[in-house]
């Protein structure tokens, strides 16, 4: 691995057996991010690919947290959690400036493509880098400085959490989980109802991180079964049904976003909600409650 592609340390070394970029990096994030930018692309297909490039960039910088957590962890915990595989990447590693190569690269195609057809607010703002506007140029700059500079923080704050200790790590991971999903606001702005979508999921798996801490922290501790979809959509349809109350505004709960974002939760966390609403019952006839 003395190159670096984007996203294979997490697939083979960091989460191996996971099949992690297609569980969770396409078939979470990246859908959470489209649901949450739902409203804004008139253009479904060009404005998907150019979100999907941001996220790859994303993650090209985000990866080199868990390279570094790695790293740290065999150095300072008597009982680091690491792979099996973890030793083949030390054998083989690549230099940290593949990766800033990778997102700089990414970065800018992917605003290439978002910038022919971005809507922002009620204007659409039709650009064509290619014609050689200096507007248009400077759009594109404005942009590209606003991104690589949030990849820029994201890396630090990510460094931060790496040499905080355990107990500082628990409430400096919701940090981290608001950069994971919210930090495409700087590029693009989104409505109230994919906003709300991505505060609940921030939210989810920061509850899911505490448990896992105050559980011991091991990597048996890490809660599987925690019924993440579940908890994310009833997060999501309390605080929306909450503001649309307070805005009277009930078109925030009857649309097709939120008819999308439902589905989803229900479909991919199918599982939870069936093992929720299984043990849905009455204190009488759940035996576990009975005083001895």
């Amino acid at each position: 691995m003395k190159k670096y592609f984007p996203l294979l340390y997490s697939e083979k070394i960091k989460r191996p057996d996971k099949n992690f970029f297609l569980t969770t990096v396409i078939g979470e994030d990246f859908i959470i991010i489209l649901l949450a930018f739902y409203h804004f692309s008139y253009h479904p297909l060009s404005n998907t690919l150019g979100l999907f490039l941001l996220q790859i960039s994303f993650w090209c910088i985000y990866e080199l947290g868990y390279i570094e957590n790695d790293l740290i962890g065999e150095q300072y915990e008597e009982n680091a959690i690491l792979s099996s595989n973890y030793q083949i990447y030390k054998k083989n590693s690549f230099p940290m400036w593949q990766p800033w190569l990778w997102a700089v690269a990414l970065s800018l195609l992917g605003l290439l493509i978002l910038s022919k057809n971005l809507t922002t607010g009620n204007n659409q703002i039709n650009l064509n880098i290619f014609e050689g506007s200096s507007e248009q140029l400077s759009w594109l700059s404005y942009e590209l400085i606003c991104w690589l500079g949030f990849l820029v923080l994201s890396r630090y704050l990510f460094h931060i959490y790496n040499y905080l200790n355990k107990q500082s790590r628990i409430w400096f991971y919701t940090i981290l989980q608001t950069c994971r999903y919210c930090g495409y606001l700087i590029i693009i702005p989104t409505n109230t109802i994919g906003l709300i979508l991505l505060v609940s999921k921030v939210l989810t798996r920061s509850i899911q991180y505490i448990l896992y801490r105050y559980l011991g922290g091991k990597n048996s501790s890490w809660p599987w079964d925690f019924p993440r979809y579940f908890y994310c959509l009833l997060i999501y349809l309390l605080l929306l049904g909450v503001l649309a109350i307070n805005e009277r505004d009930f078109y925030l709960i009857a649309n097709l976003q939120v008819l999308s974002i439902v589905a989803f939760c229900l479909a991919r966390g199918s599982k939870h909600f069936l093992r929720v609403f299984t043990q849905f019952t009455s204190v009488q006839e759940d035996g576990s409650n009975k005083v001895t």
